[in-house]
């Protein structure tokens, strides 16, 4: 499984509004489409029956938390 910070360097990394399916490991990413449904063929055709699909935001914005 990724790491936080792993998966946070993922998702900066694909283009805004888009849908990444990860392995069910989480290990790697095995499809990107504009669509859920892009996706999920792409991870499909790579062999992956059981994708974990997460949609990356249309833009990122900074959050500052404190307590």
């Amino acid at each position: 499984m990724m790491s936080p910070q792993e998966r946070i360097q993922v998702l900066q990394s694909a283009p805004p509004n888009s849908w990444l399916a990860l392995d069910a490991n989480e290990t790697k990413i095995v499809g990107q489409g504009d669509s859920y449904q892009v996706a999920v063929e792409m991870a499909e055709r790579s062999g992956e029956q059981d994708p974990v699909l997460i949609k990356t935001p249309d833009q990122w914005m900074q959050m500052v938390l404190w307590a």
